[in-house]
């Protein structure tokens, strides 16, 4: 059975380009793109690995994160911060100390990197 992943971008070409790297390791892809979209998926999707973007219009990529933590049925899945921004060192050490938070990228991504860090995160499923 494919290993599932969520991504949480407001870009839709980021999104697509997410899902071409996820889909070609064989990944189940769900996608979403803002944060009120995102909180109401993710439990119904049950996914393995959550790719958020920080910058979200409704709900903010701080908030879904936080949303997450505190739901009994996503707060161990593995997130994957992203974000276009610039992010200052207490704003990368905030997001890093959260215990779902297995990486923070900024945008652009090498796709190869990060195709290796899901696969890493994930154990090595199936291929």
């Amino acid at each position: 059975m494919n290993k599932k992943a969520f991504i949480v971008d407001d870009d839709p070409n980021i999104v697509e380009l997410f899902r071409h790297i996820l889909e070609k390791e064989n990944l189940e892809v769900f996608t979403a793109l803002d944060g009120d979209e995102a909180l109401e998926k993710i439990p119904v999707a049950g996914p393995d690995i959550i790719i958020l973007d920080l910058m979200l219009p409704k709900q903010g990529g701080f908030q879904v994160l936080k949303s997450l933590q505190q739901n009994e049925n996503t707060k161990n899945i593995p997130v994957l911060i992203i974000t276009g921004k610039f992010a200052d060192g207490t704003t990368y050490d905030f997001v890093k100390s959260q215990p779902s938070v297995r990486g923070f990228y900024s945008k652009p991504i090498d796709p190869a990197i990060f195709a290796v860090d899901v696969k890493k995160i994930l154990g090595g499923y199936d291929v």
